[in-house]
């Protein structure tokens, strides 16, 4: 019997306090984010209340592990004390918690959250189902997030810039390199949903004739289905009942050869007019 497979796991123990902002320390410049979203968080803040950060304690200073736009929103407001969560993290692990309460806590965009991922699994050893377990999603949603980064680098960059949505962008995986980015190009120009962007995928990878196979079922079944509608309409007319064209246009010719078939025919639209009424 196969042993189940044991999670990364690490200490999360912390200490709540208040402390001064000038201790705390953050890598993430100040000066990148944008000046009047800043201001609206710091609206947000004082009008609500102060957030509480999470902080590891390295020689006296307390380094911020995630939410450096509200940090610097905050400390925009003239605050000078905020609460904190205080931890105890090697450096290794303290970098592994802050890609984690990033992707758990902050809205991200979609190749930032895979760019953090990509770190978690490469650089801390962190398995998929780690990563999906830590950060509270399915495992699939973490995989489709890290394909991207196998797409060529212009249709990230496509991405990045919020030209191609994650959805259209997934549907190019399975297509050679070197023409990914005509796909996107095409979807951006035509204006495919995700939905005619994957059926465009899929006549591009499946063989002709495979295609010309499943056209042909598709014609089949829907010949097949017109003619049960006809020998519906031979049924309930008890005539001769002719159908030429197909399922979106054509002519309907039902035979009469009596004036009891004319009165029959009456005595049925009869019914359908009551029921109608």
């Amino acid at each position: 019997m196969n042993k189940p497979k044991r999670r990364k796991s690490f200490n999360v123990d912390f200490e709540r306090r208040n402390a001064p902002i000038s201790l705390i320390v953050s890598d993430v410049d100040g000066e990148s984010f944008d000046k009047k979203e800043l201001r609206n968080r710091a609206a947000y803040f004082l009008l609500n209340g102060a957030p509480e950060f999470s902080v590891n304690e390295e020689n006296g200073k307390l380094k911020l592990l995630a939410a450096d736009k509200d940090f610097y929103a905050y400390k925009g407001t003239g605050a000078t004390e905020v609460q904190v969560r205080i931890y105890h993290f090697t450096e290794n692990n303290a970098e592994t918690f802050s890609c984690i309460e990033k992707l758990k806590a902050e809205n991200l965009e979609t190749m930032e959250e895979a760019y953090l991922m990509q770190r978690l699994v490469k650089e801390f050893a962190l398995t998929q189902d780690d990563v999906a377990a830590l950060i509270g999603r399915s495992r699939p949603a973490v995989a489709n997030t890290l394909r991207l980064l196998t797409l060529e680098p212009e249709v990230i960059g496509l991405i990045e810039s919020g030209k191609l949505s994650a959805g259209h962008a997934r549907t190019l995986v399975k297509v050679p390199k070197n023409q990914q980015y005509g796909f996107a190009a095409e979807a951006i120009k035509r204006g495919y949903t995700v939905r005619e962007m994957e059926r465009a995928v899929k006549a591009f990878l499946t063989p002709p004739e495979v295609l010309q196979a499943e056209k042909d079922a598709k014609a089949a079944m829907k010949s097949a289905e017109l003619k049960a509608f006809v020998e519906r309409m031979r049924s309930v007319f008890r005539t001769k009942v002719s159908l030429i064209g197909n399922d979106k246009k054509g002519r309907i010719y039902i035979d009469y050869y009596s004036a009891e078939d004319l009165y029959r025919f009456e005595e049925l639209l009869n019914v359908i007019e009551d029921f109608n009424d």
